[in-house]
């Protein structure tokens, strides 16, 4: 094994990010992604590090005091992006599949990948399919998905909008491997760090 100092990294790998609600098959269509798509992929989940959360974590936490909350999500969203970040700056393409359901998390996402290669993608479904999932799977509150419709899309841009309403994952797989191979620019990423200012910073105290 050669040791691979920080001032040799080869060109940066693509960061693909999957946004879409909970059961919207974004974790589905990641994995399809990895087979079909002649390149090689890692796939970074919002789920993997909620499952390394401690034991309630998130309990009552519109009971917690606001500055404790933000603390949380920030150390969340951070390190995942972190986590992003140090793939693709070793030449590492990664899918990151996520719900970008507030506007801090938007706005982790534009300032900790800023000078990377991020694609966005919009998985969408309807929610008559998306409970229907959420009953069959059981593995999710019911009514969850529902309550990101309204947030989960608002004020987005994206390269890209795939639906799993009547598609499946492998068809919105190949879809995007087929978009992937025409080397699409960055746009929607750019458009947004443009027009999103970034937040007024309040002290933790």
């Amino acid at each position: 094994m050669v040791f691979v100092p920080r001032q040799v990294l080869p060109k940066t790998g693509i960061i693909l990010v999957l946004n879409g609600t909970s059961s919207a098959g974004k974790t589905s269509i990641a994995r399809a992604l990895q087979w079909v798509h002649n390149e090689p992929f890692h796939h970074l989940q919002l789920n993997a590090f909620r499952d390394m959360e401690p034991p309630g974590h998130w309990d009552n936490w519109k009971q917690q005091p606001a500055e404790v909350v933000a603390l949380k999500l920030a150390a969340l969203n951070r390190a995942m992006h972190a986590a992003l970040a140090q793939y693709a700056r070793h030449g590492q393409n990664v899918i990151f599949d996520t719900v970008l359901s507030t506007a801090d998390s938007m706005h982790y996402l534009l300032e900790d990948l800023s000078d990377l290669h991020v694609l966005l993608l919009a998985v969408h479904c309807n929610v008559e399919v998306l409970a229907a999932r959420e009953k069959t799977r059981g593995d999710r509150p019911l009514g969850l998905a529902a309550s990101q419709v309204g947030q989960v899309h608002t004020d987005k841009a994206y390269d890209l909008e795939v639906d799993t309403s009547a598609t499946s994952a492998n068809e919105c797989a190949m879809q995007i491997a087929a978009w992937l191979s025409q080397s699409p620019a960055v746009d929607a990423f750019t458009q947004l760090r443009a027009t999103h200012a970034s937040p007024v910073p309040k002290p933790c105290t």
